[in-house]
């Protein structure tokens, strides 16, 4: 069986994995959005979604460590790495301490701030094309903000797990992760303006002009949305 669904968040799809198994649904590997599974006793497997070091791989004593816990690795995709272990043989969790749950999203958040800032220029170069005329370049804007939006909004869903990790440790940090709230809704509103520009560009004069303020205005209000979503979390706090 092949299943296709685009996910961020590592823990749902974790819980949507053992779900699948709980119906006799076995995954067996991953590429591109498609899932694919095979049959299986229902709860037969325990899955847990994990962030690697690196692209597309894990390291020898990673794979040697798990063999040895008996987990099996089950598919590379990215940073991430699905991994397996028959349900008879116990409860299945990889983090089991706040201070290693900590570093393992401060991971997760770091890769997202990369991709964010990666997407942002990608963004910035197909509104240029498309303002220049390139159709294929509206297309790729609007898809690179989509992905971008859905990319800030699991940056700001890890932010408030590690306010809660800190939280345990009496470690609040400043802003609380409210601050990040509305990051969304002003990502919303730089595509908008990209949108009101391009149909400036067309109009009399002083139209192209106002249509060239507004692409500056929404990529000021990208960067400030990447800004404002990443400084000063609290991954970034001492002690």
């Amino acid at each position: 069986m092949r299943v296709f669904k685009m996910m961020l968040d590592k823990d749902k799809e974790t819980a949507w994995l053992n779900e699948m198994a709980d119906k006799g649904h076995a995954m067996t590997g991953f590429c591109a959005g498609f899932y694919y599974f095979e049959d299986c006793q229902p709860g037969e497997y325990l899955y847990q979604v994990d962030f690697t070091d690196g692209l597309f791989r894990v390291s020898q004593d990673y794979r040697q460590f798990m063999t040895e816990m008996g987990v099996e690795v089950v598919a590379l995709w990215g940073f991430w790495v699905v991994l397996r272990r028959k349900a008879a043989e116990g409860e299945f969790t990889l983090y089991t301490d706040v201070e290693t749950m900590i570093e393992h999203y401060r991971k997760i958040r770091r890769m997202f701030k990369v991709v964010a800032v990666v997407e942002m220029l990608c963004l910035i170069m197909e509104i240029y094309g498309a303002y220049a005329g390139s159709k294929a370049a509206i297309g790729g804007m609007l898809v690179i903000g989509i992905m971008t939006w859905a990319v800030i909004r699991q940056a700001i869903r890890t932010n408030d797990i590690l306010d809660e990790l800190y939280a345990r440790q009496g470690r609040v940090p400043e802003g609380n992760g409210c601050r990040s709230r509305k990051v969304p809704v002003v990502l919303a509103a730089m595509l908008l303006l990209n949108g009101i520009a391009f149909l400036c560009r067309d109009l009399p004069e002083p139209g192209p002009v106002i249509g060239r303020g507004l692409h500056v205005l929404a990529i000021i209000l990208m960067a400030l949305c990447v800004w404002q979503c990443f400084r000063g979390r609290g991954d970034d706090l001492e002690g």
